[in-house]
């Protein structure tokens, strides 16, 4: 009855007992916002390729991501019809150009043609394979383990579970043939399944799962070391400018009250100062012969200011009448997971080759509290 312990699983891929390593879909789904498959934790599973573990995927698993990349994509595209709709009723002037807009845009009918492709390129990127769930179980068993609540089926909610007890089914059948398989995932059910089961081992972070195929503690520790003594060292400031250049887009929204009708606009976000937020786990994601990819979860200090405009309606014009504006600046701290890639394996010194912030983690909206206008006093 395996149970997931990080310590026995890395001697275990040392002595390589691991000869696989799979994705629930919760995971894909909370590292793949934009629908595109490409952030960088999900894409250090193509790493697994030289460590001589396999990559799968059930197919029911395979099938629920590409819906819920449809759904996305799906959605992306009617908003900016709807959007661009909007605009000819505005300027319709400019008719002419938004009718060859819309003649250039993908045809509804194909997006999900779109989104099994992405799907399938990632796959082949990463050296994934689809594995099969045809008679991994039968309806039989399938209904006993429903009936009497077996992994995965627990709780109100038990229903829903069909699609993973076929997925981890078919993963059971691939271990009976292949050897021992770490799977990833956050579902309770999935875990207690794999308790179960003779080869399946889950874990529930993808950093932390990956970072156990990897032996390159020595430099990670090395920064973090350094992070943590000197916040505004080498690694800090880089990863400082990461953030920096992530808020400088202002691609999040404005929350605030007030007794009017008011629009904002963000003017500025500045990160005073970052303080790493781990402990002493090393999420490594990804590493080759020069450079090594890992996770830095850090807290943020930021300073964010908005300009707000305020108006009134006038029921005798229908009319709204401005009533002035204001600035506010608010003070807030943020956590953030970014992923810092250094180079120089085997050197005294290391060189830091890229920061980015992980989307996940991106600073969604900024609450301002209760906001009023700013009137000038009236002269004498």
């Amino acid at each position: 009855m395996p149970k997931f312990d990080p310590a026995e699983m890395r001697a275990m891929i040392a002595d390589g007992e691991v000869v696989g390593f799979t994705l629930d879909t919760n995971v894909i789904d909370g590292l793949n916002s934009n629908g595109n498959l490409d952030n960088r934790i999900l894409l250090g599973v193509g790493n697994l390729r030289t460590k001589a573990v396999r990559a799968i995927i059930a197919d029911v698993v395979a099938k629920e991501v590409c819906g819920h990349m449809n759904a996305i994509h799906l959605a992306s595209h009617d908003q900016l019809t709807s959007v661009v709709k909007t605009y000819t009723k505005i300027w319709k002037q400019d008719a002419a150009i938004v009718d060859e807009l819309q003649a250039r845009l993908v045809p509804r009918d194909t997006i999900r043609d779109h989104a099994d492709a992405l799907f399938d390129k990632f796959c082949d990127g990463m050296g994934i394979e689809i594995i099969s769930s045809d008679e991994a179980i039968s309806i039989a068993e399938l209904m006993t383990s429903y009936f009497e609540g077996l992994p995965p089926f627990a709780g109100a909610d038990k229903k829903h579970e069909f699609p993973d007890a076929v997925a981890l089914a078919a993963l059971r059948k691939w271990t009976d043939a292949n050897g021992a398989v770490l799977v990833v995932s956050k579902d309770k059910g999935w875990s207690e399944y794999c308790e179960q089961s003779d080869y399946l081992y889950c874990a529930n972070d993808l950093g932390k799962a990956l970072a156990l195929f990897h032996e390159d503690e020595a430099i990670v520790a090395k920064c973090l070391k350094q992070l943590k003594g000197q916040p505004d060292g080498n690694v800090g400031r880089e990863i400082l400018r990461a953030i920096q250049r992530d808020l400088d887009d202002l691609d999040f929204e404005v929350e605030a009250s007030a007794f009017m009708e008011w629009d904002a606009s963000l003017e500025e976000a500045v990160v005073d100062s970052i303080e790493y937020a781990g402990g002493a786990e090393q999420r490594i994601v990804a590493s080759d012969g020069h450079s090594v990819t890992f996770v830095v979860p850090v807290s943020a200090k930021l300073k964010v200011q908005a300009g707000f405009v305020f108006s009134i309606h006038d029921s005798i014009d229908d009319d709204y009448v401005s009533l002035g504006g204001s600035i506010k600046e608010v003070s807030l701290q943020h956590d953030y997971q970014v992923s810092v890639t250094v180079s120089g394996k085997g050197e005294e010194e290391i060189e830091i080759d890229e920061t980015d912030v992980n989307s996940a983690t991106r600073l969604k909206s900024v609450n301002f509290g209760h906001v009023e206008p700013f009137y000038e006093p009236e002269e004498d």
